[in-house]
């Protein structure tokens, strides 16, 4: 079943996941799971949330209603606390049972449009992770300006030769999403210098122009982070400049980007911070050499996107997350943050009996 489950196309596996997750959860499984965990620190992670869904499909962008549905799951069934609270408090040994922080990564407009209103209506703290160098820009990130480029292109098919990939129908949304997907994964895949020159080429395949409407995808200006953090619900921290794989590139990059990101929060907030999120956040996303530059800049805590709950045994510069995406249903959701997920659907990975 697994392996015919892992053949299927993107769409059909996440309609078999969100089925499973059905059923799991009229069996009672997040109830149970979450009395499992609750000596354990979930770290949420979201991104973008829009009014609707995002057409062709974009996995970090929610809609609205599932996102408020979202969130007052976790306030009825978890004790919040803001993120450097709940790390603080995971080293010492005295968090709540069942703790969770939220957490937002980039840094989109749309966090102050549509995210933190309804962390204000809720009274839920947030930490937010900004790619500094595109704050207050044009531009999108980089995985963005390609999901804008496909969704906007007149063509109705594209060579993606370069990635290996052949050429590619761009015929209904389906198609246009699943080219996204399989092209921005592959594109992580580069050394940084090749995938910005492929981006680039692909970029100018679609017509992508530079300089367009970044569209739900137009960052932050600085006024707006700090506006969004005025009242301490949310607090910002650092996520590289250009939002770059880390491990794919140069030593002399690994440190500009970590330390003139973590300058530009401190610049900002009038504090060092010392927390940061790596971008993809994969184990092979980030190295050693990150690490170095973290610790020598002062920063204690780094988050991944390894699925799972942080304990007390975990490396800081390597806590796992749990991610939510805009192609699970809301019973998926609550198996993901009560840590209901069988490994083979992105659970915990083993760290549920940690404590």
């Amino acid at each position: 079943m697994a392996r015919l489950r892992d053949l299927a196309p993107p769409a059909t596996r996440a309609s078999l996941k969100n089925f499973a997750a059905g059923m799991l959860c009229a069996a009672g499984v997040p109830t149970f799971a979450r009395r499992r965990h609750r000596n354990l620190l979930a770290i949420v992670m979201f991104h973008g949330v829009e009014s609707e869904p995002l057409s062709p499909a974009c996995w970090h962008v929610l809609g609205s209603v599932l996102y408020r549905r979202q969130l007052e799951y976790i306030r009825k069934h978890f004790n919040v606390l803001p993120l450097h609270e709940a790390l603080d408090r995971l080293a010492a040994g005295t968090l709540p049972p069942r703790a969770m922080a939220i957490t937002f990564d980039d840094g989109t407009r749309n966090l102050a449009t549509h995210a933190v209103p309804v962390l204000r209506d809720l009274k839920l703290p947030a930490a937010v992770f900004l790619a500094t160098g595109l704050i207050g820009s044009d531009e999108a990130l980089w995985p963005d300006r390609l999901w804008l480029a496909i969704a906007r292109t007149n063509a109705t098919r594209v060579d993606l030769t370069v990635l290996g990939l052949g050429t590619r129908s761009l015929a209904g949304t389906a198609n246009r999403g699943a080219v996204y997907a399989t092209t921005v994964e592959r594109l992580k895949s580069l050394a940084d210098p090749q995938r910005i020159a492929v981006l680039d080429q692909v970029l100018r395949v679609l017509g992508y122009p530079d300089g367009g409407d970044s569209g739900p995808f137009r960052m932050l200006s600085w006024d707006e982070a700090r506006e969004i953090a005025s009242e301490g619900l949310v607090t910002l921290y650092p996520h590289t400049v250009t939002h770059p794989i880390l491990a794919r590139c140069s030593d002399d990059k690994v440190e500009q980007e970590i330390v003139d990101s973590c300058a530009a929060i401190e610049r900002e907030t009038g504090w060092p911070p010392t927390i940061f999120a790596y971008p993809n956040g994969r184990p092979q996303d980030f190295d050693a050499r990150a690490k170095d530059v973290l610790r020598r800049r002062g920063v204690r805590w780094a988050l991944t996107t390894t699925a799972g709950f942080a304990h007390r045994r975990c490396d800081p510069l390597a806590l796992p997350r749990l991610a939510v995406g805009s192609d699970s249903s809301f019973d998926y959701f609550r198996l993901t943050v009560s840590g209901g997920l069988p490994r083979r659907f992105g659970g915990s990975r083993g760290m549920a009996g940690a404590g």
